[in-house]
């Protein structure tokens, strides 16, 4: 598949769409059904002349099954882009007409947001999603359409076990799905299935399965899918390569993720960008080409840094647009509320006075949802752990000599009690050179004991700095979040206030009011 050829079949497919496509499409005659599957597909392949697209259509929108095509389609694009913070929003925009759609539509923007709950760890809504989806399964009275359901259900829950990196579970799971080869390959998903085993068998080591999964992977995904989908290409690309480097065949997967990287040349996506370089420098590392491996590491450092923005940003957006979920859902319950209790007030003053206790109930329980939302699922972003909390040693994890280990712990400690992490030219590489040891080594270390990145390691040094700060120094309440920001080291405003949220579950301004409220409370 070349992608210059690709690229021009998208931009012809994308002309007849705009010019040929029916104003009716809420009719869904075959045809424009046919249309509104092709610009699906295309969203993972030219995300940005499909986003026109998807101008035109929503002009063209009727109903709401029509709007949450196209809402569902904008989400597939910028998750091709890597925006998982626009990606959100989509989905918030679908999920707002969820009650108006028919079953399948609601499945799937269920399905999205489990994908994007997933991807950015947010563990306990993944759990919600999957519940809604299986209740929807249960009460389904059309056979193919509960089928494909559960077909993705199986999809979803051994792509979490593998994030997870429960390996053996996933297999189990993906394996249920042996006797539904005919209908995953009519529903075109036999390149998910076969991935999901592949990255399984790699997990647990069984190279030579593995191979033959990404093979079979890598057939179905030419065979199914005639328009590019770099997240599926990368995985595929990746995945191979990382079975080279476990058989130490660095020239191999140098060769794969080079050719790769090219074709990701005009790609925003910093996720896939982030992967493939640090794949490439870890092939160099084994070749021992140091020059090299120092270029593509400096590249991934970079991407990373990116990444770790973009999904600190996507967080706080998914955190927004769950609270707004939960009160548009109290907030009808409410109006729902209301209905009957003014239908009542005729008949019977009981109703009125039953009724007015429900709604100040839910109107307590909407403030308290309010104040509890912004900690839900971010049990993986606490302030620093203790260094004693030490994981196993991964078998594919950097082998560091203990000596080494103990020194930069050591070390760490040392800087932790210093003020040296408020530096804004703090770096993965600063801090490396004062302990006299290598970011590689640093880095692992961090991951392991700490159970961070290097960013999220200094982040939490700096928030935990500035609440000390407030606690001891009541001064510091008066003091606007801009010198708070440049006190604890960070680059802005609003940079301080995202990580601060992150970490904490809440604003610094409402942090800030409510220390000093504490504060206050004990003095009186």
């Amino acid at each position: 598949m070349i992608l210059s050829n690709n690229r021009l079949f998208g931009q012809y497919v994308l002309f007849m769409l705009l010019f040929v496509i029916s104003p009716l499409f809420s009719q869904e005659n075959d045809e424009d059904r046919r249309m509104i599957n092709k610009a699906r597909e295309m969203a993972f392949f030219s995300p940005n002349e499909v986003l026109r697209l998807t101008d035109h259509l929503l002009k063209k929108a009727n109903t709401a099954d029509d709007y949450v095509t196209v809402y569902l389609i904008e989400a597939d694009i910028n998750t091709a882009k890597g925006d998982y913070d626009k990606t959100a929003e989509s989905l918030f925009k679908a999920n707002r007409l969820i009650n108006k759609v028919n079953d399948s539509l609601k499945a799937e923007i269920v399905f999205h947001k489990a994908f994007l709950a997933r991807t950015l760890k947010l563990y306990n809504q993944f759990d919600n999603y999957i519940d809604y989806v299986k209740a929807l399964e249960q009460n389904e009275d059309e056979a193919s359409l509960k089928s494909y359901i559960n077909i993705k259900l199986v999809l979803e829950e051994a792509n979490m076990l593998i994030d997870q990196e429960n390996y053996n579970q996933a297999i189990t799971v993906i394996n249920t799905l042996d006797k539904e080869s005919k209908q995953i390959e009519e529903l075109k998903l036999s390149d998910v299935y076969y991935l999901i085993k592949a990255k399984a068998y790699k997990g647990l080591e069984k190279y030579e399965e593995s191979y033959k999964y990404y093979d079979l992977a890598s057939a179905s995904y030419l065979k199914d899918h005639k328009s590019t989908n770099l997240l599926t290409e990368t995985a595929l690309v990746s995945g191979t390569a990382d079975l080279d480097y476990f058989n130490k065949d660095y020239s191999a997967a140098l060769n794969k993720l080079i050719r790769f990287l090219k074709r990701l040349s005009d790609s925003e996506n910093n996720y896939l960008l982030e992967k493939i370089n640090n794949r490439i420098a870890m092939n160099y590392l084994g070749l021992n080409d140091k020059e090299n491996h120092l270029k593509y590491n400096d590249a991934f450092l970079s991407y990373n840094k990116n990444v770790y923005d973009l999904e600190t940003s996507a967080i706080n957006s998914a955190y927004n647009y769950i609270n707004e979920e939960q009160a548009l859902n109290l907030e009808a319950k409410e109006n729902s509320l209301k209905v009957v209790v003014f239908s009542a007030l005729g008949v019977f003053f009981l109703v009125l006075l039953f009724g007015n206790l429900l709604y100040f109930s839910n109107k307590a329980k909407k403030k308290r949802l309010k104040e509890i939302i912004g900690y839900l699922e971010i049990t993986n972003k606490l302030l620093v752990d203790s260094v004693d909390k030490v994981k196993s040693i991964s078998p594919k994890k950097l082998s560091i000599p203990t000596e080494t280990e103990q020194n930069i712990l050591v070390g760490l400690k040392k800087f932790e009690s210093t003020v040296k992490y408020t530096s804004k030219d703090m770096s993965l590489a600063t801090l490396a050179a004062q302990l006299d040891t290598n970011t590689k080594y640093l880095s692992e270390i961090i991951n392991k004991h700490y159970n961070d990145n290097f960013n999220t390691y200094i982040n939490k040094l700096r928030v935990n700095y500035i609440i000390e700060k407030l606690k001891n120094e009541p001064e510091y309440l008066n003091y606007k979040i801009s010198y708070l920001a440049e006190e604890s080291g960070f680059s802005s405003h609003s940079s301080f206030a995202t990580v601060f949220k992150s970490i904490t579950g809440i604003a610094p301004t409402v942090f800030i009011d409510m220390l000093g409220k504490e504060i206050h409370n004990k003095k009186a």
